[in-house]
């Protein structure tokens, strides 16, 4: 097999001059000119003649160097007449070719119509073409579509003998109560309209094809959801209203996932406020028949299908299944959604929270006692996900939906610790580091430190009712010890030790070094750590240092890392 550009080539046998061709469709000009690609697959280069049969009258010469190949062009004044002909070249096998006139421009239209609802004005169709490595442009722009019916359109140039044109997406953008708002356009180009994408990557690709007879149809239509915000009987006046939309699809790119306006989850599509009477209405939102919109008012629930309410983004987009449509979701039918209640005051569970196992000593960390309770998100790790409340109280007050109820795995303890020096002027100076100077100030100073004793435990939940019990049982943590010192300099005092884990399940811990130089990292889940030596800059100190940088750690035990030494 031999590779021309992007097409496959067959060499038959009866190429033993080395001279090849796959074109089987040409496009001819007025004069007759049409061109076929070429490859020679010889040492030497490949000349000869090119003819049509029955129009050897007008046979041309041509040349094509050695392991090289070029558009070869021949003349055929009556192709219209004989538009199925036998194409010969010197040194190739006969070819079968279609001729056909050539058509230089091919066309993406089709019209941006309100099916229902809220308005739009200055409603303009960009036009996208899209090119390797993200390196997408803009080509063209069609202004105000409103005052032209809706409709719009874009010539764009066919490739070789009629090939497809080059790749497209459009993107629709119009203000609708205030708010301009966009999306990229989907559907399948024969007028049929699936929707539209917040992001480009889903958006639909379109290339112009000789198949669509170079005319690609691309019409799309928009309508509003409106509704009013209760809480109990009365409306809740002034609030924002947020519409959701889940993708078209999930992507297997977890930076594209990251970049959604909910993480993993969903976008924004529009917003609005609600009036005095706690009614709203958001328009220029692409209709679907499928179930992707969502509701959200502020310091509300999630509402879905039914005006049912859920707790959590990745509860009312139930992205635990991978399919185009979500039932707990809601559908935008060309008619528009209209008589939306969300009563804020209701859907919600109070959950009390019973602790067991091991409490630490009497002097345990704040950390031990510390819950957290975060969303469940497909596809993020726990650790990663967003936090919905966190403190040291017993009790919290959730929507329907999965979560991760976790103790004694804070992951940020940032504070005022005891410190054995008046201050750090004589680190934190200059530009560089001069505005840290409150960090260190009368024998205390403000750090990441997490002291704990117990591993911390973890456990998903489907939160539901009116209210529920969970019981979590934490267990003694492990412990790593050992020494930092410096060959030629005094042992560092109040350098901080940190153990960080990559799996998404375990936080890391802290510990302080004492007069000696010598530490004991407390509260460790069983599992691979990395050793951090002063992560925090601490005194202006490196934290370059040889010795062990990851150990393996077992719950209850503790495992000593020997003398880790600054390097000089």
């Amino acid at each position: 097999m031999a590779l021309v550009g992007s097409l496959i080539v067959s060499i038959a046998p009866a190429q033993a001059a080395g001279l090849s061709t796959k074109t089987s469709v040409v496009a001819m000009s007025e004069a007759g000119y049409g061109s076929v690609w070429a490859r020679c697959t010889k040492k030497k280069a490949c000349s000869g003649t090119v003819y049509v049969e029955g129009a050897a009258a007008q046979k041309r010469s041509f040349k094509v160097k050695a392991r090289s190949a070029r558009w070869v062009t021949f003349r055929n004044t009556g192709w219209k007449a004989r538009p199925s002909a036998v194409l010969r070249m010197t040194g190739a096998s006969p070819k079968r070719i279609h001729q056909e006139a050539k058509v230089a421009y091919g066309t993406i239209s089709g019209t941006v119509s309100r099916a229902s609802g809220a308005g739009a004005s200055g409603v303009k169709v960009e036009l996208w073409r899209i090119g390797s490595r993200n390196r997408n442009v803009l080509v063209s722009t069609v202004n105000d579509v409103e005052r032209n019916g809706g409709r719009f359109s874009f010539r764009v140039a066919m490739g070789a003998n009629n090939g497809a044109s080059a790749t497209y997406k459009l993107h629709v953008v119009g203000t609708s109560g205030g708010e301009r708002r966009s999306w990229w356009w989907r559907g399948n180009g024969i007028g049929g309209f699936a929707g539209g994408a917040r992001d480009m990557g889903a958006g639909t690709a379109i290339k112009v094809t000789r198949g669509q007879k170079f005319r690609y149809v691309a019409n799309a239509r928009y309508a509003s959801i409106k509704g009013q915000v209760r809480n109990g009987a009365k409306p809740v006046a002034g609030t924002e209203v947020t519409i959701v939309g889940r993708p078209p699809y999930w992507s297997s790119s977890s930076r594209v996932l990251r970049d959604l306006d909910f993480m993993s989850c969903a976008n924004v599509y529009g917003r609005t406020t609600t009036n005095g009477n706690g009614n709203y209405e958001v328009g220029f939102l692409p209709t679907s028949t499928a179930r992707i919109y969502a509701v959200k008012p502020a310091g509300g629930l999630w509402f879905g299908s039914g005006d049912r309410s859920w707790g959590t983004c990745h509860a009312v987009v139930n992205n635990r299944a991978d399919t185009a449509s979500t039932g707990r979701m809601l559908p935008l039918p060309a008619a528009g959604l209209a008589n939306r209640v969300h009563n804020v005051g209701r859907g919600r569970t109070t959950v009390s929270v019973a602790v067991g196992g091991y409490q630490g000593p009497s002097s345990s960390a704040k950390v031990d006692r510390y819950l957290t309770v975060r969303e469940y998100a497909k596809g993020r790790k726990i650790l990663s996900s967003d936090v919905v409340r966190a403190g040291s109280g017993r009790k919290v007050s959730l929507g329907e939906g999965h979560y991760w109820f976790e103790i004694g795995r804070r992951t940020g303890c940032s504070a005022w610790y005891k410190s054995r020096y008046k201050n750090n002027d004589g680190y934190f100076n200059g530009l560089d580091r001069g505005f840290e100077k409150w960090k260190a100030k009368n024998h205390k100073m403000y750090r990441q430190h997490c002291r704990a004793y117990t591993a911390g435990t973890y456990k998903l939940v489907y939160v539901k009712g009116s209210s529920m019990r969970v019981v979590l049982k934490n267990a003694k943590g492990g412990s790593v010890s050992g020494r930092v010192t410096a060959k030629k300099i005094k042992p560092r005092t109040e350098l901080m030790v940190r153990l960080t884990s990559t799996d998404g399940k375990k936080v890391y811990r802290t510990a302080m070094t004492d007069g000696a130089g010598r530490f004991k990292v407390t509260g460790l889940a069983s599992g691979r750590y990395r050793i951090v030596v002063n992560a925090d800059s601490w005194r202006g100190i490196s934290r370059a240092f040889s010795g062990p940088k990851t150990v393996t750690v077992k719950r209850g035990k503790n495992k000593s890392v020997g003398t880790l030494t600054f390097r000089q």
